[in-house]
């Protein structure tokens, strides 16, 4: 599969909109790299001043994600929701979600149920999403690869 998916993992916090985790072409290969990487997110929360870089993260990834040819681009952007509390709205995160028509990008609330639903409400269809219970992320991946896949925008076979 490595040579038919690329991705990065990035993080982002209240002290930094870009923390790479994975780097493109260089995926955890066992099961000790993959404990490294969720150390990594783990420590960097531990010690991340408050604040939110949600908005610029998302706009760096889409620049980030187009900038080499491939068949299909998705980003995935985790957030706590507490955007507004920061100045950010559900219409700022919108715009820098569809602003390239090539990328399939969505919002993942995780926390904050209230701050995820009134987010949820005020973002296109279908680019929101709320998930109280972690576990049901895999799943939250399917719908969503298998939804692009039978709107005809995939454009690679799977």
């Amino acid at each position: 599969l490595e040579h038919k998916y690329r991705y990065d993992i990035v993080g982002h916090s209240g002290e930094t909109h870009w923390l790479p985790l994975v780097s493109a072409g260089q995926p955890p290969r066992n099961r000790k790299e993959r404990l490294a990487v969720v150390s990594s997110m783990v420590e960097h929360a531990a010690r991340a001043s408050s604040g939110d870089n949600t908005l610029a993260a998302g706009i760096r990834g889409m620049k980030e994600l187009v900038m080499e040819e491939a068949d299909d681009y998705f980003l995935f952007l985790i957030s706590d929701a507490n955007l507004q509390g920061y100045g950010v709205s559900a219409e700022e995160l919108a715009s820098a979600l569809t602003g390239d028509l090539r990328v399939h990008a969505h919002a993942i609330f995780i926390a904050e149920p209230a701050a995820a639903e009134q987010m949820k409400a005020s973002m296109p269809a279908g680019r929101a999403h709320m998930v109280m219970d972690t576990s049901s992320l895999p799943l939250l991946f399917k719908n969503i690869f298998s939804r692009a896949l039978l709107e005809g925008q995939f454009a690679s076979k799977l």
